[in-house]
């Protein structure tokens, strides 16, 4: 079975740029969380002895915001690595073909 080199180089940088664009869509993901984890902040300051829902309701987004926050961080840093390793491998191809 042929395979057709430029079909080849055309899927890996298909590759490349759709993996590079949902690590930009993560990292708007994460900037979300971030101001969700800042309105926690805020709700914690502002009602701390005023009202104990809105405190829990803080407490609550700040808790889930950071947790995200590491997640997607931790997402993104396995996506950036698995790009380097994608685009070794395209390189490694280029060099056999």
């Amino acid at each position: 079975m042929t395979v057709d080199t430029d079909s080849i180089e055309k899927a890996y940088k298909i590759e490349i740029l759709f993996q590079e664009r949902m690590i930009h869509n993560l990292q708007h993901w994460q900037s979300i969380f971030s101001l969700l984890t800042g309105v926690g902040v805020l709700f914690i300051y502002f009602f701390k002895n005023k009202n104990i829902w809105f405190l829990g309701s803080g407490i609550a987004l700040c808790v889930i915001g950071i947790l995200v926050i590491l997640t997607v961080g931790y997402a993104i840093y396995i996506g950036k690595k698995n790009v380097t390793r994608v685009i070794d491998r395209y390189e490694n191809a280029e060099k056999k073909a």
